[in-house]
């Protein structure tokens, strides 16, 4: 493993994540709720998703949270979603609209949103590798997961580690469907974009036989990474999602070769598969980690 790459990364795990600190939470000995005491370098996470899916995905976020405590159900973390239902933005496309939500973080881990949902929270990662927000009051309050800090392929730091949700943990393994609707592009293909500096931006398109779409990802910058225009094609339409270069709104991008040509970014070229980085391209590597355990 690249330590080196991991503490600049987000100085967020030491190897074996043996430095961390216990809060005064609900029970001490629970790893949930116990907090990695390492400097915060997330700058901001986006989840990104069709504007049906996402709204989809609030309403049942919160009747996941709302069980919570009640038939026998105790969630380790409130569903994240919830909080989504006034701060998402809709960019319209003709193939259909695609929504993302943003939280953006201080270096101290403070969630920086001026939506009201988010007011008070500050993010933390657990001794489960879990990234949370909690409020103040942790102690009275369940936190709310958003992601998961995961290693990926033992030894491989080109796409790893990554700040990953819970489709990923599906999306690159065997059984995996080349036409599902939640797209062939996840947590691995944006962090191995996000960690070639030379990269002028990040492509989050699905790219398929039936037509290009944008799925379901999350993507996340740290602080030491330059501001990079996040963009996808939907249909025949391309779209800047996030940080639009030379201060243009998110929206549609009219012309892809006038677009580049203006600021000087190459073509987005097409990548030979998708997702780009499946476990079968690693078998040795993850049966050699797997042996050792």
């Amino acid at each position: 493993m690249n330590l080196q790459r991991l503490a600049s990364t987000l100085p967020m795990l030491t190897f074996a994540a043996t430095a961390f600190a216990a809060s005064p939470a609900v029970n001490e000995r629970d790893p949930s709720r116990e907090w990695i005491d390492i400097p915060w370098n997330l700058r901001y996470v986006l989840f990104i998703n069709s504007e049906k899916y996402m709204r989809e995905g609030i309403a049942a976020s919160r009747r996941f949270n709302a069980l919570d405590g009640k038939q026998g159900k105790d969630h380790v973390y409130h569903d994240i979603e919830e909080l989504f239902i006034n701060m998402k933005q809709v960019v319209p496309a003709k193939k259909g609209k695609i929504a993302v939500a943003l939280i953006t973080f201080d270096r101290t881990g403070r969630v920086t949103n001026e939506d009201s949902a988010f007011s008070g929270f500050t993010g933390k990662l657990s001794a489960i590798e879990s990234f949370v927000l909690i409020r103040p009051d942790e102690a009275q309050t369940k936190p709310y997961g958003f992601g998961e800090w995961d290693q990926g392929i033992p030894g491989d730091v080109s796409f790893s580690p990554a700040l990953c949700i819970t489709i990923d943990s599906h999306r690159y393994e065997k059984y995996w469907r080349q036409n599902d609707y939640r797209g062939n592009v996840g947590c691995r293909e944006w962090t191995a974009q996000l960690y070639r500096p030379e990269e002028p931006y990040i492509d989050v398109t699905t790219y398929s036989k039936r037509g290009n779409f944008i799925g379901e990802l999350v993507g996340w910058a740290r602080f030491e990474d330059r501001p990079r225009p996040v963009i996808g094609m939907q249909g025949k339409q391309w779209l800047c999602l996030h940080e639009c270069p030379a201060g243009e709104s998110p929206g549609v991008i009219s012309n892809i070769r006038a677009w580049t040509r203006k600021h000087n970014f190459p073509i987005p070229v097409r990548p030979k598969r998708q997702p780009v980085y499946p476990d079968a391209n690693y078998k040795d590597d993850l049966n050699e980690f797997r042996d050792y355990d």
